[in-house]
């Protein structure tokens, strides 16, 4: 990667950044984000239906962020492939230079912060530069949470579980705990930086849950973006339509009791209001403090009725597939996306087919 100044003229040729919610032809389509730009990657998308994607991997120039150039250059080889580069993710776990995976301004050292947002800022205009439309990313006081994965799945699949009964929550994760207010605070402190210069930028930011949704107090940290009650709070923090969410909806029946019932009514409620940008769309066995992220056919959610919910609410952007089922088994990864692009787009067409025969 080059280190040309984020601030560069976008590539000749790059597209307009995209619109919004497009009210008049909302469509929501296939995606995914577990792949790269390698010329076997992308013709993998093409092979298998796939004309939509994000990148998760990404470089970072601690000086410059991204390079305009190299993200068009990227955007440019998906699409002789027939795939839109359509968004990014932020290198969260990169920006400390301290080498922790925690950002400073996530661990309340808003001087250090300081450095690491305006470095984001760079990112998020690079972004715009080049004409592509959003950035996924997520602001996390601490790491993923999960437990052994047992037992093993249909075809010895191993499914990624959380138990909090086998949980280790009293070892503290830090020297001082940390509450909802230092968190809700950390978060603003954020957002009030970064949401103008997108807007600016025109550039959708999609923010995604942590995973998973936690009592108040575990490890001594009180976690308040794991489920809906934090993202209603959150959405309203610095108002505009380019602040948002990275829905996933393995996370949102996580969170909650009764995910057959509940998870659809918090879909409706962000899709209703504009405040998705990337849907995760994924299935588990359990619900809250107890669960396994299983393939999407087989878990307790009616994936079909979560995909005509966001046809109802005119979401127009990716739905993709979030973690993949593993095995042993030659070829696993490949197995475990083909079918999963195979089931959402099969799932796609069959809201559609209903939605066109009313």
């Amino acid at each position: 990667m080059t280190t040309a100044p984020a601030t560069m003229s976008k590539p000749s040729g790059a597209p307009e950044p995209h619109s919004l919610w497009n009210t008049d032809s909302p469509r929501v389509h296939l995606g995914t984000q577990r792949f790269m730009t390698t010329d076997d990657d992308l013709e993998f998308l093409n092979r298998h239906g796939v004309e939509n994607m994000a990148l998760n991997r990404m470089p970072l120039d601690r000086e410059f962020g991204w390079d305009v150039d190299w993200l068009g250059a990227q955007k440019e080889k998906a699409a002789g492939y027939g795939v839109d580069l359509q968004m990014v993710a932020l290198p969260i776990q990169q920006m400390n230079a301290d080498g922790g995976s925690t950002p400073n301004y996530m661990l309340g050292d808003f001087d250090r912060g300081e450095e690491e947002v305006e470095l984001v800022c760079k990112m998020v205009r690079a972004a715009g530069a080049a004409g592509i439309p959003s950035i996924k990313y997520f602001l996390c006081e601490m790491e993923n949470q999960r437990t052994e994965s047992v037992p093993p799945g249909r075809g010895n699949t191993r499914y990624s579980t959380f138990d909090l009964s086998q949980a280790d929550a009293d070892s503290p994760r830090y020297d001082q705990p940390v509450t909802a207010a230092q968190n809700w605070e950390r978060v603003t402190f954020f957002l009030e930086r970064v949401i103008p210069v997108a807007e600016e930028a025109q550039v959708r930011m999609a923010c995604h849950p942590c995973d998973p949704w936690l009592p108040p107090g575990f490890k001594g940290v009180d976690r308040i973006l794991g489920g809906a009650d934090g993202f209603k709070q959150f959405v309203d923090i610095c108002p505009s339509p380019y602040h948002g969410l990275n829905l996933c909806l393995g996370c949102m029946a996580e969170s909650v009791e009764d995910p057959v019932q509940e998870v659809p009514k918090i879909l409706r409620y962000f899709g209703e209001r504009k405040k998705i940008h990337l849907i995760h769309f994924r299935n588990i066995f359990g619900g809250r403090c107890k669960f396994q992220e299983v393939w999407p056919d087989e878990g307790v959610m009616d994936m079909y009725v979560l995909m005509k919910t966001l046809h109802e609410v005119g979401y127009p952007h990716m739905v993709v597939p979030d973690h993949a089922p593993a095995s042993d088994a030659p070829g696993s990864r490949e197995q475990s996306f083909a079918f999963q692009f195979g089931y959402i787009r099969a799932m796609l067409q069959a809201v559609e087919s209903v939605r066109g025969g009313a």
